[in-house]
Formats: C-alpha cells, sequence, structure tokens
C-alpha cells in the first residue's frame, strides 16, 4: 500500500505564511495559503496509486480541517511532536505502522507539485530507499521512504537553508541510497507568490 502524507496547518490569520502576511496581511495570507492547500492537495491525489493522508496541525482543530478541505473520503489524522521534525518522523511512523509501503510526505507550500511528481517519486522508492524533492530555498518539498528512517530527521536545522544538505549528510552516514527529483520553488514571500504566476482571485493585488 503506497500512501502519500500531507502535512497541512489549518489556515488561522497570523498562524500561516507570516513572511507573506508581511507584504499583504495576515488575512489575505492565511486566505492564499487556504487556497494554495487546496490546490495541492486536489492536484496531488491519485487513487489508482496510493492512498492519501492529510496530517493536520493544530491537532484540536479537525473538524475545522475536514470542513475546509471538505474530503470526507480521505483519512485525517493530528500531527504529533514539538519540532517539524519529530512531527514528520512521528507521521512516517504512524503509517508504516498501519502498513504502508512506499510513503512520500509533502507540503503545503509548493504549488507546483503534483501526482505525476509523487508517481516519480513512489516509482524511484522501487530502487533507492529516499527520494527527495529539493527546493530552491535548501529545503525539501518532498521525501520519500520506502523504510521508517527516524535517523534522517535528527539534528537538523529546520526551516534553514541547511536542510536538504544535511538530510543528505544522515542518508549517507546511513549508508542508504537516494534519488533527487527536480528543484521546485516554495511560496513564501509575495515575489515568490507573483513568480508562481497563480491566479488566486485577485488576493495577491492587494500587495502594498
Amino acid at each position: 500500500m503506497n500512501t502519500l502524507i500531507i502535512f497541512i496547518k489549518y489556515p488561522e490569520a497570523g498562524k500561516v505564511k507570516t513572511r507573506l502576511a508581511k507584504d499583504i496581511g495576515d488575512t489575505e495570507a492565511s486566505e492564499i495559503y487556504s487556497q494554495m492547500t487546496k490546490k495541492i492537495i486536489d492536484e496531488s491525489i491519485d487513487t489508482e496509486n496510493y492512498s492519501t493522508i492529510i496530517f493536520y496541525d493544530p491537532p484540536d482543530k479537525e473538524y475545522e480541517v475536514k470542513n475546509w478541505i471538505e474530503k470526507k473520503e480521505l483519512q485525517y489524522i493530528p500531527q504529533q511532536g514539538d519540532s517539524l521534525g519529530e512531527k514528520i518522523s512521528s507521521a512516517f511512523n504512524e503509517v508504516y505502522s498501519l502498513g504502508a509501503d512506499n510513503t512520500v510526505i509533502i507540503g503545503s507550500d509548493c504549488i507546483d507539485v503534483n501526482k505525476e511528481i509523487i508517481n516519480e517519486a513512489m516509482e524511484a522508492l522501487e530502487n533507492v530507499d529516499i527520494v527527495l524533492g529539493p527546493a530552491e530555498d535548501g529545503g525539501y518539498y518532498l521525501l520519500g521512504l520506502n523504510k521508517y528512517t527516524p535517523e534522517i530527521f535528527q539534528d537538523i536545522q529546520w526551516s534553514t537553508e541547511q536542510v536538504l544538505e544535511q538530510t543528505i549528510e544522515r542518508i549517507n552516514n546511513k549508508g542508504l541510497k537516494y534519488e533527487l527529483l527536480k528543484t521546485l520553488k516554495d511560496v513564501d514571500t509575495v515575489d515568490d507568490l507573483y513568480a508562481s504566476n497563480i491566479d488566486f482571485a485577485g488576493i495577491a493585488d492587494t500587495k502594498v
């Protein structure tokens, strides 16, 4: 059973896209994040090739998240852990305990991720242990594993330009094989938003 994990946050103003909010305001940034997340989910689901599980944050927003995403057929599980690394590691551990095989995780920052890229990662996991989708900012927009490997989440400087480099170092230390997908760009700032050429119903025109 191949599985896709999608990490999302409930789009509460002031709690998401804080860098973008500095340019366009908390409310507008949260609305853009909401639309981005829905678009990413819609374009990433592929029921023929893998199941999809939404891991949401904060854990007490299950009702609100389900009403927002409006996809009752999906499974929803709260994120667990303090750091991002702990949350990602916990999610992989959970899906493997549920019987998953090849598993890919994506977030809700890269608007260009889609089921074609995810299927490419799933196929690569037949030949390598780990697949990474590099982000231009030095992180990664996608991570795929063919087995639970908690060591690659340890001692990482999360939310820095060192994330991808440090993760590859952990992979090499374990003697594992990995493959890199094409590099994509996250949407974190108003310049990223305009560069994405995505129409967010005029919300981006609120640039100040």
